[in-house]
């Protein structure tokens, strides 16, 4: 690391370290202090709301209190008046709360009395209040939430929270017990309270990172300040609390919710089997704080930028005559030898630069001396090495093409041999079995065997002419210029274009009409062509492309490119495919000399065919013939 940097991260770590260490210390504090805060907070608001609710009972539970001593006061003779009297009176109690959705009159056995009060139709006077529409099931069901020997045993109960009317409003059942003259038997008021007031105070109060909840005896969410009811009430799980009850002491924690780390503040309201819970996004709570977090960092930054300059200030001076003995070394390690140093003092940095140019002196003569010698040796290796590669090309390319033309040299004596020796008597075999053939009738048992006979004996015949044109030209045979592109069209015909387009084969011909005369005999090369379609067909026998391509890669030679997308020819066969009876086929009939043939012809055009292979990915053959002379190039 150079001088400059040095100092700067020096600087920086004296001013800038203390103060990041100060601000995470005060963040940390005021992160611990506004979280206690908050959780007051949370606390004293829980508080509030559950006074709140337990006032709101208390005062409805008060007010059928009070009513009972009116109903007392109706008695006719020392006995409640009559049934019409007593559903006034319910519809007396039902007005004086809009809270109040259903009043009904029990029995010691929890059956009513009277019709219970309710409204089950939106009024069309307002006079009416703003009661909870509710049905006469919701009414059925009333009884089911109350314990009637709680009543008649305290005096008050408080029943279970459940929903009704359209908008499955939660209500809670407040119960007060009537007790007449001693000889007469209790009764039970009890009132259905909607909780829509207190789950409009919980909506005030919330926001969209704080949430208010109020949950019932089972611990299930009846109201939030997000939504007053549900189709069933959802559990809401407390840190401290057991699955299915209220805790019964406050508490204040942090715990998951809603996908939300969140600040919650439980407090009991267990009078009427109710607790309040505050919730508050810890995001949100402790913004404040983060805010100080990124406020500290923008100073320890700008602290931090501040060091940097100074310290770059007080390092440039010494920085820069240093870095100028450093350019110097740099420039003798590159070579640059002629340089110097520039001496701007006598302290040790100018004996320093005087030392290195004394240095870069000595090594620019010696290397002056080393570069000659270098030269000279570069040039007899590349030399060398350029004759050892291309007498290494010719001699192995000059071998193959000997072992080649010395095997197929061989066979075509071999063939000449064969031939002579095995025509005359396969003539007389062949003939004899023709003239069996005509004399024995159409349905003779023995005439398939002497078929057979005369079919293998063509056989044998077609494999001596093949054998002989290794050693010899076919007679009559005449080399003169022709067109490739004739003949290479005359080869397709011959193979079946539609034949190939039957077996899925495409056919890619980019050779341009007339083409370059080559000399030659235009029907051996036809058949060299007709053996390599013949074998790119048999390799792509679930369909493909078979490219024929000219080219000239100079002005004297003609390239031929047969091209398939076949099975391939695997690597440890690919050098032997022109040796003759060699055959990767299963046909029988198949004896391998194909490729030799083709070979052979090619040769004896003192041409040059070469071949590439991949499994899986095709072959493709270059056949490579010199230009007649006089013949017009490719446009």
């Amino acid at each position: 690391m150079k001088l400059l940097p040095k100092f700067a991260l020096l600087s920086i770590g004296v001013a800038a370290v203390p103060l990041a260490i100060a601000g995470y210390s005060s963040i940390r504090v005021s992160q611990a202090a506004l979280r206690e805060a908050i959780y007051d907070h949370e606390v004293l608001l829980a508080r509030q709301i559950s006074e709140y609710v337990s006032s709101q009972l208390s005062n409805l539970q008060s007010t059928l209190s009070v009513e009972t001593r009116i109903l007392d006061l109706t008695r006719v003779g020392g006995t409640l008046p009559t049934a019409q009297a007593l559903r006034k009176f319910l519809q007396l109690v039902y007005h004086q709360s809009d809270d109040f959705s259903v009043v009904a009159l029990l029995d010691t056995e929890g059956q009513p009395v009277v019709q219970a009060a309710f409204q089950s139709v939106a009024p069309r006077n307002d006079s009416f209040g703003t009661h909870e529409i509710v049905s006469t099931d919701d009414v059925a069901q009333l009884p089911g939430h109350v314990s009637v020997e709680a009543v008649l045993r305290d005096g008050s109960a408080v029943g279970t929270i459940f929903l009704a009317g359209s908008a499955h409003v939660p209500h809670v059942v407040l119960a007060v017990r009537y007790q007449g003259v001693a000889d007469e038997d209790p009764r039970i008021i009890v009132a259905a309270v909607s909780l829509r007031r207190i789950a409009d105070h919980l909506a005030s109060l919330s926001s969209i990172d704080t949430d208010m909840l109020l949950l019932d005896r089972e611990s299930r969410t009846v109201a939030s300040g997000r939504a007053l009811g549900a189709a069933r009430p959802e559990p809401k799980r407390l840190p401290q609390g057991k699955p299915g009850s209220l805790p019964p002491e406050w508490f204040v924690a942090e715990y998951p919710s809603h996908g939300h780390s969140v600040i919650g503040a439980y407090v009991p309201a267990l009078t009427f089997g109710l607790g309040v819970v505050v919730e508050r996004w810890v995001e949100s709570a402790l913004r404040p704080a983060r805010r100080l977090g990124w406020t500290t960092i923008y100073w320890v930054g700008v602290a931090a930028f501040v060091a940097a300059v100074v310290g770059a200030a007080l390092a440039r001076s010494l920085a820069s005559r240093v870095g100028t003995l450093v350019q110097g070394a740099r420039n003798i390690a590159q070579g640059q030898l002629d340089a110097e140093i520039d001496v701007a003092s006598n302290d040790e940095l100018g004996e320093l630069a005087k030392a290195f140019n004394s240095m870069a002196s000595s090594l620019s003569a010696a290397r002056s001396e080393i570069l000659l010698r270098n030269e000279e040796i570069r040039g007899w290796n590349v030399t060398l090495e350029k004759r050892v590669d291309d007498k290494t090309n010719e001699l192995r390319d000059a071998q193959d093409l000997l072992l080649r033309s010395r095997s197929l040299a061989a066979i075509g004596s071999l063939g000449a041999g064969v031939a002579h020796e095995i025509n005359n008597p396969l003539t007389g075999v062949l003939g004899l079995a023709q003239i069996l053939l005509a004399d024995l009738p159409e349905g003779h048992p023995v005439r398939p065997l002497i078929k057979d006979i005369e079919e293998q004996a063509t056989r044998i015949q077609g494999i001596v002419a093949n054998l002989l044109r290794f050693s010899q030209k076919q007679s009559g045979e005449h080399f003169r210029p022709f067109d490739l592109s004739e003949v290479v069209h005359d080869a397709l015909e011959l193979c079946g274009t539609k034949a190939l387009a039957d077996a899925g084969i495409a056919v890619v011909k980019h050779i341009p009409s007339p083409s370059p005369l080559i000399r030659g005999s235009a029907l051996q090369v036809q058949a060299a062509l007709i053996q390599l379609i013949q074998n790119a067909r048999a390799a792509m026998d679930s369909g493909g492309t078979l490219t024929l391509e000219t080219t000239q890669p100079d002005d004297k030679l003609l390239r031929l490119r047969v091209s398939d997308t076949g099975h391939g020819i695997k690597p440890e066969q690919l050098s032997r495919i022109f040796d003759p009876f060699f055959t990767t086929k299963a046909q029988r009939t198949d004896t391998g000399i194909g490729l030799s043939m083709v070979h052979k012809i090619i040769e004896d055009h003192e041409a040059t065919i070469r071949v590439e292979s991949q499994v899986g990915q095709g072959t493709t053959f270059w056949l490579t013939f010199p230009i007649a002379e006089g013949a017009s190039l490719l446009a």
